[in-house]
């Protein structure tokens, strides 16, 4: 039996401020799967020099990562521009999705099932989205249709 928790309040939020370079990013709904995935990909990039991640507490579906890019070195041996700590996350999320989806790719060419799968839920999906595009049309027309009676 597992417990349901609550949605997080928000889906993303930047905490800190200051230099740009280095920043804690809140993400509603996600947990150690993705802090952990991340934190790794991020320690790949040359231009960061510290990437972790925690989840405050098992209630809340929240992690936070944490981002601080390295210091360039400029001319003369001052210190340069560095990377912002958003972009080193942008960067990370588009190759962790490339690396997800050479994954997926690998696991169809094996096993044709999984593709098949893959394609019904997305059929499925669609069709609710669709669903819900459709109910939301007919109560902004209900709504709409109360408020002319009212005037």
């Amino acid at each position: 039996n597992e417990v349901k928790n609550a949605p997080a309040p928000f889906e993303f939020n930047v905490r800190g401020t200051g230099d740009p370079g280095a920043r804690t990013f809140a993400i509603g709904d996600e947990d150690h799967t993705i802090g952990n995935s991340l934190r790794h990909v991020l320690m790949q990039n040359s231009n960061v020099d510290f990437a972790g991640y925690s989840v405050p507490h098992p209630s809340e579906p929240v992690v936070h990562v944490r981002i601080q890019t390295a210091r360039k070195i400029g001319v003369a041996g001052t210190e340069g521009e560095r990377m912002h700590a958003i972009d080193a996350l942008k960067d990370s999320c588009q190759t962790l999705r490339t690396q997800c989806q050479h994954v997926l790719d690998k696991l169809e060419e094996v096993l044709p099932q999984v593709k098949e799968d893959r394609i019904q839920i997305q059929e499925q999906l669609e069709r609710e989205m669709e669903e819900e595009r459709r109910e939301a049309e007919r109560m902004d027309a209900m709504m709409g249709v109360d408020d002319e009676e009212e005037d």
